[in-house]
């Protein structure tokens, strides 16, 4: 489920590429379909690589940089 003005989780991504994966058929297939190697496609699948460009694109995402106001120091709270 997508946010409201679209920004997408970290676990979104993961679950987006697990039904690529499942939906092309297997990690193999994934990897084929997309000119991938095999291992990098588990790597993402099992998150123990980094997010890439290449992924992002592959599931139809872009990374943006926002840069916003900090909220005023009474209203972030103290922790």
């Amino acid at each position: 489920m997508m946010t409201k003005n679209d920004d997408v989780t970290l676990k979104q991504i993961f679950a987006m590429l697990n039904a690529a994966i499942l939906k092309a058929g297997g990690v193999n297939a994934f990897a084929q379909k997309n000119r991938i190697h095999h291992s990098t496609v588990s790597k993402w699948a099992n998150t123990d690589r980094n997010i890439s460009d290449r992924l992002l694109d592959i599931l139809g995402l872009e990374k943006v940089t926002v840069v916003r106001r900090k909220k005023p120091l009474r209203e972030r709270g103290t922790s």
